[in-house]
């Protein structure tokens, strides 16, 4: 008999062991963070129209695979690199730096080019999303303005 409820209890041990969680892993908690950290920024109305904007404009920007691609092509180039010499990576990313810093490709770019998609999509996004209450306030008050100058007497 005392087998049989041996049996049971190494049966049950085995259960408890299957049924518990396993223990958590911190970079699951780093992630969790951040994206706390993400959702309470994204609470905040405005800047969640910005953001959302922004990644809708990405999202279409014809750029976009190429950085895909280009963004998986140097993982794969560089995370053995990185394994193996992680000084000669971090003094490469440092003249690389210093280098575009140097020569300063982003005045390059046209602006008005850069931005011909992003900002008219950035203000309608946020037109929007704000309530009509406040759009009715902003144009009040500017009327109100407005009558207040025309009425004041002229020196």
């Amino acid at each position: 008999m005392s087998e049989a409820l041996d049996r049971i209890e190494a049966s049950r041990a085995r259960l408890r062991l299957a049924m518990t969680p396993p223990p958590p892993n911190p970079a699951d908690d780093r992630a969790s963070r951040s994206t706390s950290w993400l959702d309470k920024l994204g609470a905040v109305p405005l800047v969640h129209a910005v953001v959302d904007s922004v990644s809708a404009w990405w999202s279409h920007h014809p750029l976009r695979p190429v950085t895909q691609v280009a963004g998986e092509a140097s993982n794969a180039m560089v995370k053995p690199i990185a394994q193996r010499n992680p000084l000669a990576l971090v003094a490469v990313a440092a003249a690389v730096g210093a280098s575009l810093a140097w020569s300063r490709p982003w005045r390059w770019i046209f602006r008005s080019a850069l931005f011909a998609g992003l900002v008219p999509q950035l203000a309608s996004r946020v037109v929007s999303n704000l309530p009509i209450e406040s759009w009715m306030t902003m144009v009040g008050s500017a009327l109100s303005r407005s009558r207040s100058a025309s009425d004041a007497p002229t020196a």
